[in-house]
């Protein structure tokens, strides 16, 4: 078995790399020479993945075990990045694909490997996971442009320097090679059909829904705040500390609320967050944005590592984590894809950012019956 140290750094570059592949996109978007349906479809395609290659998860982890098969994913991640940027013609889609596929079973497996590894230290330990996601997205978001205009203006270089991590990633990853295969319950232990548990679904909700009011300000904040006379310079700086700081939130939420007998406390804080930010957005001046832009960041970050954090403290066992990962995640990313349609619809129709913004507010709402349930102290898999 792998020393902690290991195992750490193992968790840490993996997760460092997952979100890159995503993020590195859209600064070049304008310069891969794409249509805007073309783009639009591009952007859109790794949430998509997210959700359809979840249910791959926990059947890939059965044939192969947890660490073959977060391996197996790590290096197919690898060649996605490395197929895309070598031809960012007529491989730009299907790197995408691989890559966003790869993330996805990727997002199943670490929880339960995170519960299986670190019974003890369940709060750090999904801090540094989501923490060294949000670190990669605002890396490859913040500097893709800049490397690309270094590098003479070539989408090869911007694209494919963010293979070199998820490189670094396959080598930490190798001495976990080591461990004894990591499988699902048999013989005597009935696997637990999380999809008929309650429970379940409602961490399901909870999941999608606070990924909805994510990828919405992601998708539509710059846009919201120019169409009000913001500069693009100025917009942009706005979701830079949007991604930025949500951070903040990743590593303090899960540490502190693991501590809790039940997480509401925490979430109930979280979403009164998310709301305060959207109504800050939708009601206040345009010189309070950096406030509400700040507002957001952290609740968002928050919010996302209390989801996760609910995968793992909801599963009696890393069986039931990975089965119920794979659940959360594919319908919940499912869930999440809408949002930046439905606001963009909206915003077509109506004219203006108000109803869109009170779709968020709606949504924000609606959360606290999947949320407070979710965040119970209970367990899916215990009898």
């Amino acid at each position: 078995m792998p020393t902690i140290a290991v195992s750490v750094a193992g968790v840490v570059l993996v997760a460092l790399g997952m979100r890159q592949a995503v993020a590195g996109v859209p600064p070049v978007l304008a310069d891969l020479g794409l249509s805007p349906g073309t783009a639009s479809a591009l952007v859109a395609v790794p949430v998509l993945c997210f959700s359809l290659g979840a249910l791959a998860g926990p059947a890939l982890r059965a044939r192969l075990g947890e660490e073959r098969a977060i391996f197996a994913m790590v290096v197919t991640l690898l060649g996605g990045l490395v197929l895309r940027a070598i031809w960012p013609g007529w491989a730009l889609f299907p790197g995408t694909i691989l890559a966003g596929l790869s993330i996805a079973v990727l997002n199943v497996l670490l929880p339960a490997l995170v519960k299986r590894r670190f019974p003890d230290r369940i709060g750090p330990m999904m801090a540094a996971y989501t923490v060294s996601m949000a670190l990669g997205a605002s890396a490859a978001s913040g500097l893709t442009y800049s490397i690309m205009q270094a590098a003479g203006g070539s989408p090869t270089v911007a694209l494919g320097i963010w293979a070199v991590p998820v490189g670094l990633a396959v080598a930490a990853w190798l001495p976990q090679l080591g461990a004894p295969p990591t499988t699902l319950a048999r013989g005597g232990r009935r696997s637990v059909p999380v999809w008929r548990q309650p429970l379940a679904w409602h961490v399901l909700f909870f999941m999608g829904m606070q990924s909805l009011l994510y990828y919405g300000p992601l998708s539509w904040l710059p846009a919201i705040y120019r169409d009000r006379g913001i500069d693009p310079v100025s917009a942009g700086v706005l979701l830079t500390l949007f991604n930025g700081l949500g951070i903040v939130g990743n590593l303090t939420a899960p540490v502190f609320a693991a501590r809790l007998p039940s997480q509401r406390p925490a979430v109930a804080a979280t979403i009164l967050l998310t709301t305060v930010g959207l109504l800050g957005v939708l009601l206040a001046p345009t010189s309070t944005a950096l406030v509400w832009a700040v507002v957001l960041g952290i609740s968002q970050g928050a919010c996302l590592s209390l989801a996760l954090l609910c995968i793992v403290l909801r599963s009696a066992t890393p069986d039931v984590a990975a089965s119920l990962s794979g659940m959360a995640q594919s319908g919940g990313y499912l869930i999440a894809s809408t949002g930046p349609l439905i606001m963009g619809l909206l915003h077509t129709t109506t004219g203006d950012w108000t109803v869109p913004l009170l779709f968020l507010v709606v949504v924000a709402l609606a959360i606290w019956i999947p949320a407070m349930t979710a965040a119970q102290n209970r367990l899916i898999g215990s009898e």
